[in-house]
Parts: structure tokens; C-alpha cells; sequence
């Protein structure tokens, strides 16, 4: 039951559950008095949770930013978001946004305690991070001004923080043949590592590969899942985009990798024997369960300061080194693009056209030798 009805004085009154308080955990409760007679306020509390259920439930005009924020995760967001995106969401309201602006009417918000508050939190996040929280409280105030609770969204006229772009660093071809040398000392990080250099995979479509995917006669690989953390849990989703869906073709070094890799896992997975968990996945801890995705990052991350020799770059990075080998080695933008799994070809051309204008001089040499010095 999400209320009941008590009496109040000579006037009977609903009491009605619209949440839970993000900070303490406990109980949100809305008051409704005025009720001549308790048949009444009973009859009106069955609407009033009828409209909560469907959807249709408007909050009174003094709700503060905590309660609606609330709200609008639970009736609004949870309905249309993705675990992981929700999630996300949840985090973003509960750490963040409430314990700052959560005590302010929702009507009385205005521009300028959104501002303070990107001002302030700006000490202390990137201006990524703060563009995240930019789009979530615009999402949840434009929903209000939609469902005719305010009169503008407050947000609309906040410039979101700027973001300074993290400069993807590729790892040149020796480097990454000393990557390659090194990691034979890592039984952890040696194959999925090569598979990421090899394939260019994201990181949630390394971790969510699973042996059935892998085609051994015909020496391909399909890419139709993406590991990743939702809270606590680790939960599978579709790939990015629709053509992040895909089929690889292994080369015969990489092929011979994973044949020797499902090798090991097998010795492992008897030594186990029924406390291994038979997930089926080509990389996960040694008892069969997924890997961590950050913790997987993490792992990568001490590998490399371990070896000063190495440069210190992101695991994300070698994706990017991929495609910037393909593109030095005058593998088209669309064979690039299309291993890569973008959503079109001008994602490509733009993250890697720093690498194309770098080829620029070998195609001018190129065409001068085909114009003037042919016999």
C-alpha cells in the first residue's frame, strides 16, 4: 500500500508514500487534509495511488528539488533508461544534486543556484563530469515544466561547464611491440590485451566475449554484447550501436593465442571443478565469474607503471592505436571504420584525421612520382 487515511481533528487527511529521502533512506510522506468524511479521503487516496501507478500523478506545487528529484527517477526515469543509465542517474541526484540544491522549492529554483552550483562542484570534477550533471537536472526540470509544475526550466539558460577533451594517446609501432614483449610476462593481461591491439575493442566488448562467438574453422569473431557495472552488479547490454554489432576476422597469430588460452581455462575450470561457475566466458577470474571492467583498467594500469619502459596510456587508448595502425598502413577508412564498429564513417575520418593530414606527404610525394617521373 503506497498511503492511508487517518483522522485530523473533525477533517479526515491521506497520507501518502511518494519516495524515499535519498540521503537518510527513510519514508517521503505527502499530506492531504480536508476530507469531510473518511469514505471520502479512502476514495480519493484509491485515485491518488491509481495515478501514482500510471504514471499520472502530479506532485503539489511546494514539493522541494529532493522530493521531485525522487519522483521523477522512480515514475519518470526508470521506465525509459537502461539499468546502467539509471543507475548513473541515481548517483549523479543522490551524491550530488540533492545535498546541495535539494532543500529548494522546485518552483523557487532558479538560473542562478544552478550556476553556483556548477561553480562550486567545479573545484572539485571535470568539466565532463559536470555536463553530465548539466544533462540530468535539465532532463528532470524539463519534465516538470512539461507536466506544467514550473513555468520555465531554469536550466535552459545555464551554459553547461566546458569540457577540456582528453587527447587520445597512440602508442607507435615499436611501442607497441614492446607492449607485445612485455606482456608474456602477464598470464592475467597477455591474450585479452593482444585482442584489443589486434580487434580494437571497446573494453565491455572484450569482457562480454564468450567462447561461442569465436568461429574457429572459419577464424571469426563475432562483437554482439557489452559487459558493464550497473551498482554492484555486472550486467550485459547490446553494443553501442547497431553496427557495433560485427564479425572479425582472427588473424593466424591471434587464432593460435586463444586456441592455447581456452586450453589453460579448461585446466582450470577442472581444477575448480564444481565451484567453477561455467559462464563461458573467453576472459574472466579464474573461478568462471566476469571481470570487473574497472577493475580490469586498474589492472592494466599497474601492469604498465610496473614497467617504465612503457608508456603510461589508457587501456581505451590501444583501441585507438588499432585504428591508427590500419589508417598508417593505408587500410581504407571504411575497412577502419567498419572493424571498429562506428555508427558511420565520419566518426572515423574525424577522431583519426590527425593521422590521415600526417599521411598527407607520402600521398603528395606519391602522385608527383605518378605525374612527372614516370618513363
Amino acid at each position: 500500500m503506497r498511503g492511508h487515511v487517518r483522522k485530523r481533528g473533525k477533517k479526515w487527511a491521506i497520507v501518502l508514500d511518494v519516495g524515499t529521502d535519498p540521503q537518510t533512506g527513510k519514508r517521503k510522506q505527502r499530506w492531504f487534509s480536508g476530507y469531510a468524511t473518511k469514505r471520502d479521503a479512502e476514495k480519493e487516496l484509491a485515485e491518488k495511488i491509481n495515478e501514482i501507478e500510471n504514471g499520472t500523478f502530479v506532485m503539489p506545487k511546494n514539493i522541494s528539488m529532493a522530493e521531485y528529484l525522487e519522483y521523477w527517477l522512480e515514475k519518470y526515469a526508470s521506465n525509459r533508461l537502461s539499468p546502467t543509465t539509471l543507475y548513473g542517474y541515481r548517483m549523479i541526484i543522490e551524491k550530488h544534486i540533492v545535498p546541495a540544491i535539494g532543500d529548494i522549492r522546485l518552483q523557487k529554483l532558479r538560473p542562478l543556484d544552478i550556476q553556483t552550483y556548477y561553480d562550486e562542484k567545479g573545484e572539485s570534477l571535470s568539466g565532463k563530469t559536470l555536463t553530465q550533471h548539466h544533462r540530468v537536472l535539465r532532463k528532470a526540470l524539463d519534465y516538470a515544466f512539461r507536466m506544467q509544475l514550473i513555468i520555465k526550466n531554469p536550466a535552459d539558460v545555464v551554459s553547461p561547464p566546458k569540457i577540456i577533451k582528453y587527447k587520445a594517446r597512440a602508442l607507435t609501432l615499436d611501442e607497441v611491440r614492446l607492449l607485445i614483449e612485455k606482456l608474456k610476462e602477464s598470464e592475467y593481461l597477455n591474450v585479452p590485451i593482444n585482442v584489443v591491439l589486434s580487434l580494437g575493442l571497446r573494453r565491455g566488448e572484450l569482457l562480454a566475449l564468450k567462447w561461442e562467438d569465436i568461429d574457429f574453422n572459419k577464424g571469426i569473431i563475432t562483437i554482439q554484447r557489452n559487459l558493464v557495472r550497473a551498482g554492484t552488479k555486472l550486467v550485459f547490454k547490446d553494443p553501442k550501436s547497431e553496427t557495433s554489432n560485427r564479425k572479425l576476422k582472427l588473424s593466424p597469430t591471434l587464432l593460435s593465442m586463444l586456441k592455447e588460452h581456452r586450453r589453460k581455462q579448461l585446466e582450470h575450470k577442472i581444477a575448480f571443478e564444481s565451484l567453477y561457475c561455467a559462464n563461458d566466458f573467453l576472459f574472466c577470474k579464474e573461478n568462471g565469474e566476469p571481470i570487473n571492467p574497472a577493475g580490469f583498467s586498474h589492472r592494466f594500469g599497474d601492469f604498465l607503471r610496473r614497467h617504465d619502459d612503457l608508456p603510461n596510456v589508457r587501456l581505451h587508448d590501444l583501441r585507438h592505436t588499432n585504428a591508427t595502425l590500419m589508417l598508417q598502413q593505408n587500410i581504407s577508412p571504411k575497412i577502419a571504420s567498419s572493424r571498429l564498429g562506428h555508427s558511420n564513417i565520419s566518426i572515423t575520418l574525424d577522431l583519426y584525421s590527425h593521422v590521415l593530414f600526417d599521411m598527407e606527404e607520402k600521398t603528395a610525394n606519391l602522385m608527383d612520382d605518378i605525374l612527372y617521373k614516370a618513363k
